[in-house]
């Protein structure tokens, strides 16, 4: 059952632009098959040249898995794609148009989504890609020091008390330099127009336990300068 519509082409643009930099796993669902099928959206194009009148733009998604999903979906006008952003499950219904051989994007063309679905999964309800509309975080450990990193993490959701951000595979060392509680001085957080610079508190670490991202941490944190901008 949806917990929330997302109707804003200019938000569902962005989930789908998160899709395709995060490489996150898709479930294809079409109507002549009982099971889904797997793949990814790679691109996003709003002037291809085979957009039909009316159509505003296409998503182009890979080939699919198990391979005899490739004929089948060219014979379904609707296709149900199924994803998650973070722990949130997400639908949407979109239109089949036909097969891409544009290099590099080989794959199939689909509508882009008017709407896009939202399922709850946690007490704390969640809006993604709310105002303040922040889509990257970057954080210094160490700053001044020879051991200094910077770790770039993804912001993927904004709640009453802060910001959630994707902590992926390759920057799990992060996670023996930073604990819950603690203060992180002077993090960047970067929207479409303007980067913000605060500190936070780290007031959860989540483990990520299925999904494109599984083994990968979730982190929350909290900011008196960015919380009376987040909406729940």
């Amino acid at each position: 059952m949806a917990y929330k519509r997302i109707e804003d082409r200019q938000k569902i643009i962005r989930i789908i632009d998160h899709l395709i930099s995060a490489k996150c796993s898709v479930s294809v669902t079409v109507k002549s098959a009982a099971a889904a099928f797997t793949s990814m959206v790679v691109n996003a194009d709003q002037n291809h040249p085979s957009l039909a009148k009316g159509t505003r733009a296409v998503i182009i998604i890979d080939k699919l898995a198990p391979e005899r999903g490739n004929s089948l979906i060219q014979s379904s006008p609707k296709v149900t794609l199924r994803f998650d952003v973070t722990d949130q499950p997400c639908s949407c219904t979109v239109n089949y148009i036909g097969t891409s051989s544009m290099p590099p994007h080989f794959g199939f063309m689909l509508t882009m989504p008017e709407v896009i679905e939202l399922g709850e999964k946690r007490v704390e309800s969640r809006v993604l890609f709310d105002p303040p509309d922040f889509l990257l975080a970057e954080i210094c450990i160490g700053k001044g020091e020879k051991d200094e990193k910077h770790y770039e993490l993804s912001v993927v959701d904004c709640a009453a008390h802060g910001l959630g951000m994707l902590i992926p595979m390759k920057h799990l060392d992060l996670l023996k330099k930073i604990k819950v509680g603690d203060v992180i001085k002077d993090i960047r957080f970067y929207a479409s127009n303007a980067v913000l610079r605060v500190d936070g508190i780290v007031r959860h670490i989540t483990k990520i336990g299925e999904g494109k991202f599984k083994g990968g941490y979730y982190i929350g944190i909290e900011s008196k300068d960015i919380i009376p901008s987040c909406k729940a």
